[in-house]
């Protein structure tokens, strides 16, 4: 008999470019005769709802699967995303030409007015006749879900925490039991602890943004979403991205391309995967919304060079979806069981290293806004929540999902033929693209305070909290969903601690910082090296170096220098570290050891590493 192993799940992630908008392009088969239409005004990443006219063919009803965007046309002179959605709920304009569809989730992509809608039953062959590439081969290319965050052993897999609710009713024979239960809301958190890092793919999600700079570039035209809009704007999310400049004929697909270089906000790498005309399709969505003419470069030896990411600490942070790919013993495909969680915000994390161990990482705990899975029916089910719609599925939260699996996993970070000046899909889903680099080292890192290095650190741990608050708001969910309708982020919250093997001793009119009282000297004085109350704390820097041009420094505070430098002035928003406690007891501990624990505002990391580019 066949079996579900825990050797045998996939599990990978990808980054929303809104909540609860997970990312995947897939095309549909067409229900024939089916409904069709087209969106009424520009739609963004994020939306729960939209509106469409032009209806032909059969009329949608609730549950039915749609495919938004538009996919159809042989010549492909223009090319948009396109997504699948469920319609969890209709409001008829009155007039039976207009309608607005309430979605089973947000959208994960940007839409323009007049993108077709169209009723789909299953993934697969849109069947609209096109001389290009087979479908499957281009929905394949389109799992945007497909990072993996290192080398992990267990996952807590954020499925619906249900919650009934027991209502007693007067006069009844329940007495003192209670008569009905009612379900309550639902809540979804997971986790994934002990991640031994292999780069910092998933470093920045609990701090902010990332910023990527090349090491070397050539070549600057400019870069606008679509040549025949009047909004040009390259949006956060966009797959599809318009270049023009003179020297466009420079660029071709499987060439790298930087845009925004130089800005410290939004310089991002992406790879130009395929091409028609001006229009590039990206190996993976845009992370910020770039201007109208920002400049694009060619990345120079984009395999050889290195490049400088630099994590950023940002208000709102992004959020990602999550995906669990389960396939059995038997290696039989068509008894995958496959779950996908959406809108996660991650609410605390936790970033330590000890002696003779490895850098890790652990999401403590993430925040989830639904789920989504491909169990379509269960026995006891005589009738599905929806009637008459485009599938027979009965359960709820059943979703059209690709399913990701390990042929999958980092297929865009490959690299693509080069010089195909017709869209074509040459990236092979091999199942190479595991990351190949070795662990950072604990032997391999640094802690630096207040400028001295501290060689005998024996492990740190540092805590990062996010304060996220889920929020259930009045409004119309999918069937039986009773998750939050979104998550926000509250105050944030560092701590530090480490164990810390005391150096060598000096006499107690010693100035210097590297003796072993100096850190009972730094206890007392608070950071308040001015003798008032303008404290201004201490700095620190941790170092995890691999080998040339290839490391992970995390700067406490936020430098305004070079990495590896922080500084740390006085006042209001400016101060650096501060120790808690750090109690000088007598131990069994030789040489002395110390147990510290500290509290800072702000943090920055910055990796330099062979990475392109970062989820």
């Amino acid at each position: 008999m066949a079996i579900y192993r825990n050797d045998q799940i996939v599990f990978t992630f990808g980054t929303e470019a809104a909540q609860g908008g997970d990312p995947e392009m897939a095309e549909g088969t067409l229900v024939g005769s089916g409904g069709t239409g087209a969106l009424t005004a520009d739609t963004a990443a994020g939306s729960r709802t939209i509106s469409i006219d032009g209806h032909s063919g059969a009329t949608f009803v609730v549950g039915d699967f749609i495919r938004i965007g538009t996919v159809a046309g042989t010549a492909k002179a223009t090319l948009h995303e396109h997504e699948i959605r469920r319609i969890e709920a209709m409001q008829d304009a009155g007039d039976n030409s207009t309608n607005t569809f309430t979605l089973d989730r947000p959208l994960g992509f940007n839409h323009d007015e007049n993108s077709e809608v169209k009723e789909v039953s299953a993934i697969g062959s849109d069947d609209e006749g096109d001389n290009f590439d087979d479908d499957t081969v281009r929905n394949d290319k389109s799992k945007y879900i497909a990072w993996i965050p290192g080398v992990f052993e267990t996952i807590d897999t954020p499925d619906p925490q249900m919650s009934f609710e027991g209502r007693r009713f007067l006069g009844t024979q329940s007495k003192r039991n209670w008569s009905v239960a009612y379900p309550g809301q639902q809540s979804l958190s997971g986790s994934v602890s002990g991640i031994i890092l292999l780069n910092g793919w998933p470093l920045r999600f609990p701090i902010g943004s990332i910023v990527t700079t090349p090491q070397a570039t050539s070549g600057d035209i400019t870069v606008h979403a679509d040549p025949t809009a009047t909004d040009h704007l390259a949006k956060k999310g966009d797959v599809y991205i318009a270049l023009q400049g003179t020297n466009i004929t420079n660029i071709v697909a499987g060439d790298w391309i930087v845009i925004d270089a130089g800005d410290p906000n939004k310089s991002e790498v992406r790879q130009c995967l395929i091409e028609n005309s001006n229009v590039f399709r990206l190996n993976y969505p845009l992370q910020f919304t770039h201007d109208d003419n920002a400049a694009v470069s060619e990345v120079t030896n984009p395999t050889t060079n290195y490049y400088t990411h630099v994590i950023k600490e940002k208000i709102e942070l992004d959020t990602m979806s999550w995906n669990v790919h389960m396939r059995d013993s038997s290696e039989t495909s068509t008894n995958d069981f496959n779950r996908r969680y959406v809108g996660g915000m991650v609410d605390s994390s936790t970033i330590s290293a000890e002696e003779g161990g490895m850098l890790t990482m652990s999401w403590d705990g993430v925040q989830f806004l639904n789920m989504f899975h491909n169990q379509e029916n269960q026995t006891t089910l005589s009738t599905g929540l929806y009637s008459s719609d485009s599938t027979t599925s009965g359960m709820p939260r059943y979703a059209l999902t690709q399913a990701i699996d390990l042929n999958d996993v980092n297929w865009f970070s490959q690299t693509a033929a080069t010089g195909s000046a017709t869209l074509s899909y040459d990236v092979a889903n091999s199942g190479t693209s595991y990351p190949t680099s070795e662990p950072y080292y604990f032997s391999e890192g640094t802690i630096k305070f207040f400028g001295q290095e501290f060689a005998r650190i024996r492990s740190f741990s540092l805590s990062i909290s996010n304060s996220i608050e889920p929020r259930y708001y009045i409004g119309r969910q999918g069937a039986r969903m009773r998750g939050p309708y979104e998550t926000k982020e509250g105050p944030r919250e560092y701590s530090m601690s480490c164990s810390v093997a005391l150096p060598d001793t000096v006499g107690p009119d010693s100035t210097a910082q590297t003796g072993a009282t100096e850190l009972f000297k730094q206890l007392l004085l608070e950071g308040d090296y001015e003798g008032s109350t303008d404290r201004t704390g201490i700095t620190a820097t941790l170092k995890f170096e691999r080998g040339t041009n290839d490391y992970i420094i995390i700067d406490i505070p936020n430098h305004t220098g070079t990495a590896g430098s922080p500084t740390s002035t006085s006042g209001i928003n400016k101060q650096g570290m501060f120790i808690n406690t750090a109690p000088h007891s007598i131990s069994t501990d030789n040489p002395y050891q110390i147990d510290l624990d500290m509290m800072f505002r702000s943090i920055l990391i910055t990796i330099r590493d062979y990475q392109p580019f970062y989820p």
